[in-house]
Parts: structure tokens; C-alpha cells; sequence
């Protein structure tokens, strides 16, 4: 019996798709299918009702998943044992970002890595806060920073404070802006895909502001504001930037700090490469160990 059987068999167990266990794995629908169908042929069980819906496990799926976690479960405490003594780990970390690379210092990061874990690469994914939380619930990314609250089942560590800021067209009049509610009837850019700064906007300006588009993507609202579109968030050293180039305008009425967290599993904390990675983090920013 292969590992990798297991693992696509508990995979597909805990997203009911064939589609959504290809993504966590990084692997392909077609291969997740054939794994199954070879185990469930070693077996001489069923494991999946299949339907349009999806795939549910059968009863004897059922009993087999818990008996394939232990064993998966099991391998993995032996590499962590493995690891911890030969002091070289292998492996890749997904991170999820939500700053530029300059802002996450991915420069130094990368260095430190190459230093002190030769043994490691990075996987880097530019993405908003709320993709990062699903992706880590998920295993399609081992961590990454994150705004708002750290959920109850992840880890995680403040690594500083950011200051955002709202950014307007260059043809915005700002001089009829004199309050927070000024800003009510303007078209705004907003961020979605669960994203903390839309529950601020909301929470200072209301829910029924308008709203032209969403994207998570920081460099697109950026540009469509540029565009005349309509206002967005930004963080506060992209905002001065694009308005340094004479490209936008900053309001400040706002303006406010939010944390930037480093967040992972919880339950992924005791992988090596997961720990290895969590460590650099902290020397990266200065934090105690």
C-alpha cells in the first residue's frame, strides 16, 4: 500500500471533491481518481458513493479514514523525529502574502532561508487575507500574514502595525470632502473575498456604500482608482508612492493602523519545515523566540 493512496483517500474524505483534493495536493483530478480506484481495488472495498454532488465516504470508508490519519499521522511524526536530528530539513513552504514583497521583506527572507534552511524553498502566493485563511485550511498553504483576528485554529504572532490609508483619482475633488460621511456617496473600489478593510469601511461609512467593483488585488485597485473609477484602501507607503508619481490622491479622514499577523494551523505547528519556517519569521521581525 502507497502513502500517497492514503493521502488522496483522506484528501478527497475531507473535501467531498475530486477537483478541491488535486489542489491541496498539487496534483491532477485524474491521478487523485486513480489512486482511490487502486486502493479501493487492494482493499476490495467501496470507499466513495460517487454522485454528482461529489463523493461521500461508505460506511466502511468511514472506518478506514480514521485508520489511515493514524497511519499518515504516524509518518509524519517519524520525518519530524528524522528531521529534528539531522538538522537538514527538505522541503517546500507556501506563503501566502498580502503586502509587496518589500513590505514583507521577502528579500531578507529569502537569504536568512537560504543560510540557515538550504534545505527549503518558497512558494509565494500574493493574495488577500481571506484566500490565505481558506488556503491554510486547506494544507494549500503552510502560512502566511494575515490582517484582522487569528482565527481559534490557527497559530499565529504579530509582526507589526500597518497604516492604511484612502487613495482617490487625481480628477477627485477633495475639497468637498470635510467629513467621514462626505465619503458615503462616492463609488468605492472595495476589497472582498473576506477582506478586514471592507468590515472597517462598513463599520465607518455604513453598508450600503457604493460600490463599482471588487478585487483583492492591491496593484488592480490601485489602478483602476488611477483610472477614475472610484476610492480604495491602500496601504499608506504604496498610497504616498502613487501619489508621489502625481498618480493619485491620498484623503486621510480614514486613516487608521491594523496588525499584520504571521499565522498558521494549528495543527500543522510540529511539521519541520512548518517550524523551520515559523522561526525565521520571528528573527526576520525581531521577535522572541
Amino acid at each position: 500500500m502507497e502513502f500517497y493512496h492514503l493521502r488522496s483517500f483522506v484528501a478527497v474524505a475531507q473535501t467531498g471533491n475530486l477537483t478541491q483534493a488535486a489542489k491541496r495536493l498539487y496534483t491532477t483530478p485524474p491521478a487523485i481518481s486513480a489512486h482511490i480506484k487502486m486502493l479501493e481495488e487492494e482493499l476490495s472495498t467501496l470507499l466513495f458513493i460517487r454522485s454528482s454532488k461529489g463523493m461521500s465516504l461508505t460506511d466502511k470508508g468511514q472506518l478506514l479514514l480514521k485508520k489511515a490519519q493514524v497511519t499518515l499521522d504516524s509518518a509524519v511524526d517519524l520525518v519530524n523525529l528524522a528531521a529534528d536530528k539531522q538538522h537538514e530539513i527538505m522541503g517546500t513552504f507556501h506563503l501566502g502574502i498580502n503586502l509587496t514583497a518589500k513590505q514583507a521583506r521577502l528579500p531578507a527572507l529569502a537569504k536568512n532561508i537560504q543560510h540557515n534552511c538550504p534545505g527549503i524553498n518558497l512558494d509565494i502566493h500574493s493574495q488577500s487575507t481571506g484566500k490565505t485563511i481558506t488556503d491554510i485550511r486547506n494544507k494549500q498553504l503552510c502560512g502566511g500574514y494575515i490582517f484582522g483576528d487569528v482565527p481559534d485554529d490557527f497559530l499565529g504572532f504579530a509582526v507589526m502595525q500597518q497604516l492604511i490609508t484612502t487613495v482617490a483619482p487625481t480628477t477627485f475633488d477633495c475639497s468637498k470632502i470635510l467629513t467621514k460621511t462626505d465619503l458615503c456617496s462616492h463609488q468605492w473600489i472595495m476589497m472582498g473575498d473576506y477582506c478586514p478593510f471592507d468590515c472597517f469601511l462598513k463599520k465607518k461609512l455604513g453598508n450600503d456604500i457604493p460600490s463599482v467593483m471588487k478585487t483583492s488585488d492591491d496593484g488592480t485597485r490601485l489602478a483602476l482608482v488611477k483610472s477614475g473609477l472610484g476610492l480604495s484602501l491602500l496601504e499608506k507607503e504604496e498610497a504616498l508612492e502613487a501619489e508621489k508619481n502625481a498618480t493619485v490622491q491620498i484623503l486621510p479622514e480614514l486613516d487608521f493602523t491594523t496588525t499584520l499577523y504571521f499565522v498558521i494551523a494549528k495543527n500543522r505547528a510540529n511539521e519541520p519545515v512548518i517550524k523551520a519556517l515559523m522561526q525565521e519569521i520571528r528573527v526576520l521581525w525581531g521577535i522572541a523566540l
